[in-house]
């Protein structure tokens, strides 16, 4: 079942999310941030449901071709990252949301393609997204 989701990624979106309904909406989102931020910027995305914003939360962190994810909700109130089976990082990455820093695993960067496929997995099932594999641990 599709919900709306708020995207905010920018100090501007405090306020005044960007809200998608559609896969199309996501990959709009998507590539508004890549053509904004380039590789090395390592931005976050904070994606909540709209109609309940602390039912759940996904990040998605964007750097040119590579990505993370963080799920928190009911489900995993301690928060999960992606996991990849074969990690290129030695240590851990780090992604920002506007000026805050936030750590994820070495092995939690997965290609942009999945990143984005598991934002359209949480706005179509309302879920933890299935199409990465989550790790419970940094």
């Amino acid at each position: 079942m599709a919900q709306a989701l708020n995207v905010y990624y920018d100090a501007g979106h405090a306020d005044d999310p960007v809200t998608v309904t559609t896969p199309d909406e996501v990959r709009e989102v998507f590539a508004a941030v890549r053509g904004k931020y380039p590789a090395g910027s390592a931005v976050l995305l904070t994606i909540v449901p709209a109609a309940d914003p602390w039912a759940s939360e996904l990040n998605a962190g964007i750097d040119g071709d590579v990505g993370v994810l963080r799920y928190s909700g009911e489900d995993h109130p301690k928060g999960v990252y992606s996991k990849n089976p074969t990690p290129s990082n030695a240590e851990p990455v780090i992604y920002y949301y506007v000026t805050a820093d936030t750590e994820f695993p070495p092995n939690a960067e997965v290609p942009m393609a999945d990143v984005e496929a598991a934002v359209i997995d949480y706005l179509t099932t309302g879920q933890r997204p299935e199409v990465v594999e989550w790790q419970s641990t940094r």
